[in-house]
């Protein structure tokens, strides 16, 4: 009998995760010529567990990307356009009208939506349900084995798309979670919610909480996505259950209350962690890049990180595009992803993480929030600046 000794599939790049850092990265690389596989371990469509909403820059990204996409996406039924937030503290209400509005999507369809993006505009080799095991890196280029089964691919960079769990910064770095740069948050999908409208945005601080807020943002169908999320070190220190200290939100807010009196929760109440960009590690080395969440890069004031995953995978994408033309693929042309990364998303994370730090020790400052708030000059400024 004859051993089976496998198949070996060789590709110039392999990305790691099929998400929206995964998918901007091989639409960014669509028209080079270069032999590109995704690989995701999942069956899409597939869940992820998150807040859903996505800034303008992501949009504006893949736009610059693939022309028409901003429109296509407008179009998608998943899709809703959110043009205002009202923030509520203290049975006090501010109403912000944005001038760059923002979306929501499932991560259900929006990622399978990117993905057929993908499989539709690029020459990509899409292979989800195939699960990634071991990387060797040599000088010769990466290899990746795949758990349960004799296939290996091969190539010259791999890329870390694959979120906060990411096999290849496992493997590839030293990184730890550092539960100061860390958030752990729940989620719940609910219906029959007062008072929502498609186009607004809401969130709820509570002075027991300081700064952290409690999100409601609308979803398709009529639902809204709701969460609540607190930095890993504080939970562990004050050994709370976020799950309990999630529902007691609503009873410690009378504004929540009554808004979810008559609201049915829609599954189950989920848990996911949030590595902030306020330390991101290493996000690159030899014949490696790190994307998204797999490079901490979520707001450690917002907690969204769908932006900058995307726009971290444009990043890699012009990284991969000098490699080649200078056929280096070694750490020390990969500090270039660094620089630009550094440039265009870290400096204004970790600004934001100070901002978080030193308003968390001083909730008063919602107080002056709101009593500024009262003058529409300070807020059309506020709407100006975002």
């Amino acid at each position: 009998m004859k051993e089976d000794t496998g198949t070996v599939k060789n590709y110039d790049v392999l990305i790691i995760g099929a998400g929206p850092g995964g998918c901007s990265c091989a639409i960014a690389l669509k028209d080079t010529g270069l032999r590109v596989a995704i690989i995701d371990k999942a069956t899409f469509p597939r869940d992820k567990v998150c807040g859903e909403l996505m800034h303008r820059k992501a949009v504006e990204t893949l736009e610059s990307l693939l022309p028409g996409f901003e429109k296509t996406f407008k179009q998608f039924p998943k899709t809703l356009v959110l043009k205002h937030t009202q923030i509520n503290y203290k049975g006090r209400m501010i109403k912000f009208d944005w001038k760059n509005e923002s979306y929501t999507c499932p991560r259900m369809d929006l990622d399978n939506f990117l993905l057929g993006q993908v499989k539709e505009h690029t020459p990509t080799d899409v292979f989800t349900s195939t699960q990634p095991d071991k990387i060797t890196v040599t000088n010769d280029g990466v290899t990746l084995t795949i758990k349960g089964s004799t296939t290996v691919f091969t190539g010259e960079i791999i890329i870390g798309a694959d979120g906060a769990n990411s096999i290849v910064a496992k493997q590839l770095t030293e990184r730890t979670l550092d539960r100061k740069h860390y958030l752990g948050a729940v989620r719940a999908y609910y219906s029959n919610v007062k008072d929502t409208k498609p186009d607004v945005s809401e969130v709820f601080f509570s002075p027991k909480f300081g700064l952290n807020y409690l999100w409601v943002f609308p979803v398709e169908g009529g639902k809204v996505n709701v969460g609540f999320g607190l930095l890993s070190q504080n939970i562990a220190d004050q050994k709370i259950n976020l799950k309990e200290t999630f529902y007691k939100y609503f009873k410690d807010s009378p504004e929540l209350s009554a808004k979810f009196k008559d609201a049915i929760q829609e599954g189950p109440l989920e848990g996911f962690g949030v590595p902030l960009g306020s330390s991101i590690g290493a996000p690159s080395g030899n014949r490696f890049m790190l994307l998204g969440d797999a490079a901490s890069l979520s707001n450690p004031l917002s907690g969204t990180g769908i932006g900058n995953a995307v726009l971290s995978g444009k990043l890699a994408a012009n990284q991969v595009k000098t490699c080649f033309a200078i056929g280096d693929f070694s750490a020390t042309p990969m500090l270039q992803y660094d620089d630009e990364l550094q440039k265009a998303i870290v400096n204004d994370l970790v600004a934001s993480y100070k901002v978080q730090r030193s308003l968390s020790k001083m909730p008063f400052i919602l107080d002056v929030v709101f009593w500024l708030g009262k003058y529409e000059k300070v807020k059309k400024y506020i709407q100006s600046m975002v």
